[in-house]
C-alpha cells in the first residue's frame, strides 16, 4: 500500500524549486555598462581593446574611446590595452559607467608580453617549449611549495614574500590565474595537468590591479 504524501510536502517542494530557479537566474544576470577609455590628456583612445580579468574580450572602443559591455556578477577587473599606452585597469564596483584613463608615465607592453604574463590574448601563438612533468606532486600547494621561488605554504595558505601588503597577518594571498581566468582555489587542479607555473611581482602585478599587490601566480595547462 502506496503512503499518500502530506500536501504540505508538495508546497515545499515546489518553493524549493521556484528559489532555485530564481537564484540561477540572479547568478546569471549581466549588466550592461558603458565605457571611456582616455589618454594622459583625457583625449579619446580608439581601438583599445578590453579585458575582462585578464581575458580580451575581442571589444573594441570606438574613435571617441567609447565603448558598450555585458558584465557578469564575477568580473571584477575591467582592463583596456593600447599598443601606445599599454595597459591600464579599473576594479568594477558596481558603477555602470567606467573611465579608464592612461598615467602619463605608465608602463608600454605589447600583446605578446601579456601573454606572458599570463593574460589570455585570444589567438596569439602559445610558446612550443615541451612543458614541465609536475606528476609526482600529490598537490598543487606541494608543487607551489617547491617551484615557486619565494612562496610560503601553509596547507591551502599561500603567500609570496617581497612584497609590500604582504604579511604573516594580512590575511592577503597572491592572486591566481589558470589559463587567463582569476580563480578563488586551486584544490581542484592536478599537478599532472599542470604546463607551468610562475609568479608575477611589482610593476608587472600592478597589470591586475589592487588585487595584484600581493603577487600573482600564473598557473597554465596542458592542453
Amino acid at each position: 500500500m502506496k503512503t499518500k504524501q502530506p500536501r504540505s510536502y508538495f508546497i515545499i517542494l515546489y518553493f524549493v524549486f521556484i528559489g532555485s530557479i530564481i537564484a540561477q537566474t540572479a547568478e546569471s544576470k549581466s549588466v550592461r555598462v558603458s565605457g571611456t577609455v582616455l589618454d594622459p590628456e583625457h583625449n579619446p583612445v580608439k581601438k583599445a581593446i578590453i579585458y575582462l580579468d585578464s581575458v580580451n574580450t575581442r571589444m573594441r572602443a570606438d574613435k571617441k574611446g567609447r565603448f558598450e559591455i555585458d558584465l557578469n556578477n564575477d568580473d571584477k577587473v575591467i582592463m583596456a590595452f593600447s599598443p601606445i599606452y599599454g595597459i591600464q585597469s579599473v576594479d568594477l564596483d558596481g558603477s555602470e559607467e567606467i573611465q579608464i584613463v592612461f598615467p602619463e608615465d605608465g608602463p608600454i607592453i605589447t600583446e605578446d608580453k601579456l601573454s606572458e604574463l599570463g593574460f589570455d590574448t585570444k589567438g596569439k601563438a602559445r610558446s612550443k617549449r615541451e612543458p614541465k612533468d609536475y606528476s609526482k606532486y600529490l598537490d598543487m600547494y606541494q608543487l607551489i611549495a617547491t617551484e615557486v621561488p619565494g612562496a610560503q605554504v601553509n596547507g591551502t595558505k599561500i603567500r609570496l614574500r617581497g612584497n609590500a601588503l604582504n604579511s604573516v597577518n594580512s590575511g592577503q594571498e597572491p592572486l591566481l590565474i589558470v589559463d587567463g581566468t582569476v580563480v578563488s582555489s586551486i584544490d581542484y587542479i592536478m599537478p599532472r595537468d599542470v604546463a607551468s607555473v610562475e609568479v608575477i611581482r611589482d610593476e608587472n602585478a600592478s597589470l591586475y590591479g589592487t588585487r595584484g599587490a600581493n603577487g600573482v601566480i600564473v598557473i597554465k595547462m596542458k592542453k
